[in-house]
């Protein structure tokens, strides 16, 4: 499985484990450290989570490499997962559409509604609604690709998850994050907002409160994907 992993500190976190540990074997590629892209990306594909927007092309010049093979292995109908920006690239790719919220984002613990269609599917139908999940954006997907399937929405964002064809899915959530990557996180934050590092340091004492639950829950919704992967 090739895992796009757009910046430092931004990696597969539980993720890695839990694919691992389901039997898959993880592949990352790090394009921001200059790395070329394995030649073998006939398998599985998950990109992961960064600052940059989903079309920021001239300030991380790999990312339309990404959005080629996201848009490419959808198309094959090989097992796909994008969390957050690599949701929104998924989504990009395949012809939706993302923006900046108008919001004002996401930043905390976020209580997921699951639509009717997330019932029957293989990676959610599993889930109690509303699912919790760390969010941390600004952007988000704003028009589905045509034939996506919504299937979770949150207050300040309707699009946190979708799926496109059977075994493609976009996730703006973080389900593979735990309290001390997102304390990482806010160590790196550098925005000068008053009052930010308050409201980020109430944010890590509430996802700590909720880790072991939130993580028991996401720890499933990894190893469906890995039995979906593992059926390529």
């Amino acid at each position: 499985m090739l895992v796009v992993e757009n910046e430092d500190g931004a990696g597969p976190e539980m993720f890695g484990q839990w694919l691992s540990g389901a039997g898959v074997k993880v592949d990352l590629w790090r394009p921001y450290r200059g790395e070329t892209m394995p030649e073998a990306t006939t398998g599985a594909v998950m990109v992961l989570g960064g600052e940059m927007s989903a079309w920021d092309d001239h300030g991380s010049p790999w990312l339309g490499q990404v959005r080629t093979l996201l848009a490419e292995a959808t198309a094959k109908g090989q097992a796909v997962l994008g969390i957050c920006l690599g949701a929104q690239m998924l989504a990009v790719a395949c012809g939706g559409r993302v923006e900046e919220s108008q919001h004002g984002g996401e930043l905390g613990l976020a209580r997921i509604e699951l639509t009717a269609e997330a019932r029957r599917d293989r990676l959610f139908g599993a889930i109690a609604s509303p699912a919790e999940a760390v969010v941390w954006h600004n952007d988000e997907v704003v028009q589905l690709p045509e034939g996506a399937v919504l299937l979770g929405s949150s207050p300040a964002c309707k699009v946190q998850a979708f799926r496109i064809g059977d075994r493609a899915w976009g996730v703006q959530f973080h389900p593979e994050v735990t309290t001390a990557a997102l304390e990482a996180w806010a160590a790196a934050d550098g925005s000068q907002r008053p009052g930010r590092q308050a409201r980020l340091q109430l944010v890590i004492a509430e996802v700590a409160a909720a880790e072991a639950r939130f993580l028991a829950c996401w720890q499933g919704f990894a190893e469906r994907f890995a039995d979906i992967v593992l059926q390529n």
